[in-house]
């Protein structure tokens, strides 16, 4: 006789993980979502999602530096700030190394004592810190929070790294999306600066933009910031250059 115990098990396993793949589609791939609504929606998924997890944080890299974004409690929020402070402690290591951390007990860890010690004290007994990234591209941590010692399982560390790879997706769309928001506000500012210099000097639009753009040089401004105070004071600054 032929024992199906095993194959049931995994099978309960798998029907798991395509629910928890649905909930994560469904939650984080909003089309023309932004940025910050994405970021809340992954901590606050992942808090659903991992049943470990007491407390949930994002670290998102800005300009190159790990900069904490998103939490879903008090702890993650003051233990990202002591990181950022120290420049060292998991998640800012599982950012920069791209490698997951996993701290089973946090008052027996001896990486980062100064990190640990204020953990502890906040009520952080373990940790668990996957990176996120598109390709090669590096887009930030994500750190979950446990409230007692090896409250992250196997399977907790394989489901987090699935959600990290949709967070990821998730994060990188947001983005796209930020930035091609931004690139329109962009074109229509300087379109406007550009219109009251037109009819203030009776010049093309091309004249227009190379008096924008020679102030911007000369005042080493970035060219939407010459627009911008045009737009908001009627004043070009600086020189106004023929």
């Amino acid at each position: 006789m032929v024992s199906t115990h095993g194959t049931s098990g995994l099978q309960a396993i798998a029907d798991e993980t395509w629910s928890v793949l649905e909930r994560i589609a469904q939650a984080l791939h909003v089309k023309n979502a932004e940025l910050q609504p994405t970021l809340d929606a992954i901590v606050s998924t992942a808090l659903d999602t991992i049943v470990s997890a007491r407390y949930v944080g994002l670290i998102l890299v800005v300009q190159g530096e790990l900069v904490p974004q998103a939490t879903t409690g008090d702890p993650p929020y003051v233990l990202d700030l002591l990181q950022q402070e120290l420049g060292a402690g998991p998640c800012m290591d599982a950012g920069r190394e791209q490698v997951v951390v996993h701290i089973e007990d946090m008052a027996g860890d001896r990486r980062w004592p100064v990190f640990a010690e204020r953990a502890v004290s906040l009520g952080v007994a373990s940790m668990l810190c996957v990176p996120l990234r598109v390709d090669q591209w590096q887009l930030g941590t994500l750190s979950l929070y446990g409230e007692r010692a090896e409250a992250f399982s196997e399977q907790d560390l394989r489901l987090t790294c699935l959600f990290a790879t949709h967070a990821a997706l998730a994060l990188s769309e947001a983005r796209r999306t930020e930035q091609l928001q931004a690139a329109l506000r962009n074109r229509d500012l300087i379109g406007q600066a550009k219109g009251i210099l037109m009819e203030r000097h009776r010049v093309t639009a091309d004249d227009a933009f190379r008096r924008l753009a020679k102030v911007s040089q000369h005042a080493n401004l970035k060219l939407t910031t010459v627009a911008q105070h045009l737009v908001d004071t009627g004043e070009l600054l600086g020189a106004d250059p023929a």
